[in-house]
Parts: C-alpha cells; structure tokens; sequence
C-alpha cells in the first residue's frame, strides 16, 4: 500500500507581499498636491519696477558699472583680453568694471594658482563695492546686489549664475540729500562715516503714497512775499543751479533745459507786482513778460522762460545708482518711528547711529500739521516741445510736461487736500484731456486724441507752513540728533538741491559735519 500524497490546498496557503510590490509604496500624489497648493498660495509674485516701464531699464546708462565675478576675471586673463577694453569695445560707452568685497574674498581664498587674476581686480583704476552681509560667496551676492538696485550690468560665464540673474525683472528730498551728504563730507569723514538710506520705497517699486517716480517734475518759480515763499524761492534758485549743470553734464540723469510759457487768466496779487515777479523770475534763463498781443483771448498775464524738464524715473535712478557707486548703502525697510534709526547701525559704540535725517514726507505720522494733497494726472505719448502751465478763471490749473528721453507727456492736473480717494477719477481725466487739447502745443496729428499709458494718482504730502527744516535732540541727548526736512507738498524736485544745503548746513551748525574750507 502506498504513501498518501499530502499537498496543501491553495486556500490554505500563506499568502505573501513581496517586497518590491507596487502596494507598498507610499502614496505621494496626495503630499504633492498639498505642497503644490501651498506654493500657489505663498508665491511670491515682484513688483515691476518703474524704471522698466518702458520695456527698457532706464536705470542703465553710461557710464556703466559692470559687476565682474571671479570667473570671469580668470578666464579674460587666460584669453589675454584686458577687461577695460573689452568692455567699451562691447558697449560702444565708457565702462567701470566693478568688484565687490565677496569677489576680491573668493580670489584670496583660491590661493596662488589665482595671484594674477587677484592683482587684477584690485587695480585701482576699477571701482570697489563695500559688502554688509554675513559671508563671502560672489554668485549670492551679485545676485542680490543686482535684485535691490538694477543699475548694473553683470560679467560672468558661469551658466548658473546667468540662469539666476535671468529670473530678475529688471523720494526725491531723500535721495537727493543723502547724495549731497555724501559727496561734501571732508576726506577724512568720507573713511570715518557710513550713510545709511533706509526706504519703504525704493526707485524701482511705485505705490500710491510714493509720488515721485510719477510727478510732474519740472521747474516753475513761485513768486511770494511771505517767509514760506522766500526760503522755497531760495531752495528752488539753487536747484534750478544744480539741474542746469546735470542738464549739461550728465545726460543719463533724465534732466533737460526746455522752453517753458505760463498763461493766467486771474493772476493772484503777487503775480502782479513787478519788484515780486522780477525776484521770483529774474535768476532763469530767457525769462521775459509776454506783451499784449502775445497772450490768447481770456489771458491777462504771461511769461516765457528756459525751464528744466525731469524725466524722475530715470532720474531717481540714477540719484540711486550714484549713491551707491560711492559706496551708501540702501536697505528696504518700513520706519515705523524715527527713533528706530539709532538702533540700526550696530550695537557697538563704533557702530552707534548719531544723527537721522527725516525725509519721511508726512513726518511718519508724528506731526499734527502735515497732510496729504491728492493729484490726478495722465501720462500720455503725445511729444510737445515745452512746457505750458495755464491758470483758469475757476482758479484750477492745467499743465502739460515733456518728460526727457522720449518718456512720455505729463497732462495734469488736480490738488485736492485731505482727499484720501485711491481712484482716478474718469470725470477729472476727460476734464484733463479736454483743456489739453483746446490749450497745450501737441505736435501735428494728435487732433485733440490723446495715447494714453496711464492714469496716475498720488498723495503729495504737505505740511501747513511749508517744510520743516530743523533739528531735535531726542531727550535732550547731543548723542541723538534728528534732522528733520519733511512736508514740501508737490514741489519737491523743484526744492530738492536747497533742501539738502540746508539739512547740510544746520547738521554743520549742529557740529554733526565739518564744512570744507574754501580757498
């Protein structure tokens, strides 16, 4: 008899999961599309910039300063090219080939396999960029240095930085102060002192409460008897100064000398009076009083002059990109006290923060006089070849501003105080066009159409009494001075080289600088 056969039932069986079964794998897709959500929700989307506008960084402009990176230094001096030349030959303009504090860091730590490409960057004849921050990798901070200010243009063959540097897109009284601080500091203060521009608003961002990448900006003398009058009068002859010389001389800072002609039709008291109207007037060129048969019908009073025209994207720019070539340093921050200042450049002794200049516009909030006035204008494409400021019977005025370098035409325009509307009004803008097109020399073919980029509003901030120009000793400390110059209304470009004299001249009165002697 044989051997029973005993196989074991299938059901019976143990049943076993290999290990490299499908089932066993985590299931991700639902982690990933919660991930994806989030993205979405926390993306980080720039602000496009002012100054690019016009599809073109009008920030950039010769002289160009080129930020060279470590490789590049090498491989031009294996290729026997001389940086200097190389770059003018390329841009057809002069060029300043530029190194930062990281690069010359990189080059030492390389050894002596890079001795020659280290001597070369530390030629001086290239300018020399100060670093701020927390380590030493170039690649990091040309990408950021180019992020905050879009004014130079990057030498490198390092394909990953080029892909980095691919996803960037590429007020006035502040600017303008700092600058003038900077360049009339004595040789010695210029190695002893840092200035430090602190901005909720930078030239490359625009915002309803930052006017001045988008204001008028051009230059029309206010006559006046009254202490307001005078020292805006004075602020604005010396500025007037300084914008003739740039006008001249630096042809990338957006400014240029153009006719200008002014019409009332109800002239106030002082434009009447010959001793006012010759000290408001008399400095410009070109001035002179239009006669009779000069003026159009409903026009009492009028006056032509060479006035100077700003193009202020452009030229808040380049106020920007020469402070920081001489070595200031800018940083994005929201002020909300302007004691916060002192504590911002280091918590050493050598590092303390001894004086603040307030260029806040509204005093940040502190100063029961100052407001808001509320403009609305139009940016157009139309070209005209001067200015026009007219005065209507109703006591409103109408304007229209060239802006230089083919930026358009500014056709304004409303003040209204205390009004806090963020919306341009379709009522006001078609009011605007329409005096535009009876009155304003727009070049042939327009035929009262208009091309209009945009409409802009924005919040001059004023102050009742005009500016305050003074300063403070916080808690009557001589160690903590603040520097007030605030509220100049819509007349800031116009003020803006006075206004920095004189905060210049009363931190000099407050033993805060040394004026240079004069021989």
């Amino acid at each position: 008899m044989g051997v029973q056969k005993k196989t074991r039932k299938f059901a019976q069986m143990k049943r076993t999961i290999k290990a490299r079964d499908e089932r066993l794998k985590p299931d991700n897709k639902k982690e990933e599309e919660k991930k994806s959500k989030e993205n979405e929700l926390t993306r980080h989307i720039p602000v496009a910039p002012s100054n690019m506008f016009f599809a073109a960084n009008t920030a950039l402009g010769p002289p160009y300063h080129v930020l060279v990176d470590t490789n590049f230094v090498s491989h031009a001096i294996r290729a026997k090219q001389d940086l200097l030349t190389s770059m003018m030959d390329l841009l057809y303009a002069k060029c300043i080939p530029t190194f930062s504090d990281c690069t010359i860091a990189e080059l030492e730590k390389l050894g002596e396999k890079y001795r020659l490409a280290l001597r070369t960057a530390k030629d001086p004849r290239w300018a020399r960029v100060k670093c701020s921050h927390k380590g030493t990798y170039a690649d990091d901070c040309i990408v950021d240095r180019v992020q905050k200010h879009r004014i130079y243009i990057v030498a490198t063959n390092d394909k990953d930085l080029c892909r980095r540097l691919r996803k960037i897109p590429a007020g006035v009284l502040g600017l303008s102060t700092a600058l003038y601080l900077q360049t009339h500091l004595t040789s010695h203060q210029k190695t002893t002192t840092k200035i430090l521009l602190l901005a909720r608003d930078l030239p490359h961002t625009t915002s309803l409460n930052y006017t001045s990448p988008w204001a008028g900006a051009h230059y029309r003398p206010v006559p006046g008897t009254t202490p307001q009058h005078l020292r805006e009068a004075s602020q604005a002859r010396r500025t007037y100064t300084r914008f003739q010389h740039l006008a001249a001389r630096e042809p990338g800072a957006g400014i240029a000398l153009i006719p200008a002609v002014e019409h009332l039709e109800r002239p106030p008291p002082e434009y009447l009076d010959p001793a006012g109207v010759e000290a408001a007037y008399g400095h410009v060129e070109g001035f002179r009083a239009l006669e009779r048969n000069e003026l159009p019908d409903g026009v009492m009073w009028g006056v032509t002059y060479t006035t100077a025209v700003v193009n202020p994207p452009v030229y808040c720019q380049w106020l920007m990109r020469e402070f920081v070539v001489r070595g200031g340093e800018v940083r994005e921050y929201t002020v909300g006290d302007v004691r916060e200042g002192f504590f911002l450049g280091g918590p050493s002794r050598e590092g303390r923060v001894r004086v603040v200049v307030n260029c806040s516009g509204m005093g940040l909030g502190k100063d029961e006089k100052a407001f808001i006035i509320r403009g609305q204008t139009c940016l157009v494409r139309n070209p005209c070849s001067f200015t026009m400021t007219r005065q209507n019977s109703d006591g409103s005025w109408s304007f229209c501003i060239p802006r230089p370098l083919a930026g358009g035409t500014i056709i304004g325009g409303t003040k209204q105080p205390h009004d806090w509307d963020p919306t341009p009004s379709p009522e006001t803008r078609a009011r605007i066009l329409d005096n535009a097109a009876k009155w304003f020399p727009f070049a042939e073919g327009s035929e009262g159409k208009f091309d209009v980029i945009r409409d802009i509003v924005g919040r001059r901030p004023a102050r009742e009494g005009g500016m305050r120009i003074e300063a403070e000793h916080l808690d009557g400390d001589d160690d903590r001075v603040v520097i007030h110059a605030y509220g100049a209304g819509g007349r800031g470009f116009e003020l803006s080289w006075g206004v920095a004299e004189d905060v210049f001249n009363l931190m000099a009165e407050q033993s805060l600088v040394q004026q240079r002697a004069v021989l």
